[in-house]
């Protein structure tokens, strides 16, 4: 059974390590800049930075919550009420639901913080979930540090 909970320390390595191995799997092809995929990786690196780092890079986030499978993590997402920073979902785990529960979860907490509209830069693989669940694209593709993303958002209130 999947279960959704806030984010706890102890789930840094776990969520680094979902963050890289699920980018590498399915974003790794979406660059202007082929260091860029290399820039973003080094910065979820649990092999380069300590739980401290990494804890306090992930602690900026207002609204964090995991998803999780018989105690092991399949998903994540990360943000603020008015931008999401991260949403991952194990590959094993597409088309279940999971990022589903997730985002609705967020946009939840997003509204009780008083949020009307959350933006999103949403990778090439995710844009279709993000139009699936009511986000619209606000340009074409743009240039964010060398990756290729939709802008895209949805009002909430």
């Amino acid at each position: 059974m999947i279960k959704i909970r806030k984010f706890r320390k102890e789930d840094i390595s776990e969520v680094a390590l979902l963050i890289v191995n699920t980018f590498k799997k399915f974003n790794s092809k979406e660059y202007f800049k082929k260091s860029a995929i290399k820039e973003y990786l080094n910065q979820y690196d649990p092999k380069k930075h300590t739980i401290e780092e990494l804890y306090e890079k992930f602690k900026k986030s207002t609204i964090f919550y995991v998803a999780t499978s018989d105690n092991k993590i399949i998903g994540m997402i990360r943000g603020r009420p008015d931008r999401i920073t991260n949403l991952y979902v194990d590959g094993k785990y597409h088309k279940r639901g999971v990022g589903r529960l997730l985002l609705t979860k967020f946009e939840a907490e997003a509204k009780k913080l008083k949020s009307k509209e959350i933006k999103v830069r949403s990778s090439l693989y995710a844009a279709p979930f993000y139009e699936k669940m009511g986000y619209k694209k606000t340009t074409g593709v743009r240039n964010f540090h060398g990756l290729k993303i939709y802008p895209t958002k949805k009002v909430i209130n």
